[in-house]
């Protein structure tokens, strides 16, 4: 007798802060897929099984989390077949095949650090250290990147990032690979952290969160 597998089916009917995570982090980290079958399947991916497991909760789902292991090591997954999460989905700017297609949606303001915040999860990284080492007093520096393939996604990102009072951005086509990378320096990296974490966090990577921490406790003993 098969397993009835239960979720929220108006997840992504209303926007909030899980739900505009749990979207972004989809658009980073995910996929929709329809079979030739007709059926429509909606799949997350992550190295990191709390997290998927704090996303099963927040849609309300009993779907099993898979483990793939390959020779890069375990990414887990979990998998619901919805027509109907499939088309909201749609809406969004999120197709089948998406490397390319992406395109950003139209956020509202409030949900928008939390958008930010899931894709920057699947598809973002932070790095904190020193430059200029040579010197007698190093600086300390905060980078950031998000990486695409869609190029319009990155330059849209950029642009709303920019309305939400970040200044700068590079955009670059990584060489040898079918991916763009966004960076942001210090400054725009601080004002980054303050829209991702300043809304309500039930969902993140801590492990991220905690080097922008880091560097701002960093900062203040040096004051």
């Amino acid at each position: 007798m098969p397993i009835y597998k239960d979720y929220n089916k108006d997840f992504f009917k209303k926007w909030s802060d899980d739900m505009a995570y749990v979207l972004g982090f989809l658009f980073a980290d995910g996929n929709i897929t329809l079979t030739k079958r007709g059926t429509h399947f909606i799949a997350l991916y992550t190295k990191d099984k709390a997290l998927l497991l704090s996303i099963r909760s927040v849609i309300k789902s009993n779907h099993m989390i898979s483990e793939i292991k390959s020779e890069t090591g375990s990414v887990y997954r979990i998998q619901i077949g919805s027509r109907e999460w499939f088309d909201d989905i749609q809406r969004y700017g999120l197709h089948p095949n998406k490397a390319t297609r992406m395109e950003l949606p139209i956020i509202p303001p409030k949900h928008f650090g939390s958008f930010v915040r899931g894709y920057f999860d699947g598809d973002g990284n932070v790095w904190q250290g020193y430059i200029n080492k040579k010197r007698k007093t190093p600086t300390k520096v905060l980078y950031v990147a998000f990486t695409s393939s869609s190029s319009a996604f990155l330059f849209s990102l950029r642009e709303q990032l920019q309305a939400h009072g970040m200044r700068g951005g590079g955009l670059y086509r990584v060489k040898n690979d079918n991916y763009g990378r966004l960076n942001f320096s210090t400054l725009d990296s601080m004002k980054l952290y303050k829209i991702m974490y300043n809304v309500p966090c039930n969902l993140l990577l801590e492990r991220k969160r905690r080097v922008f921490e880091g560097f701002v406790k960093s900062r203040k003993l040096r004051a």
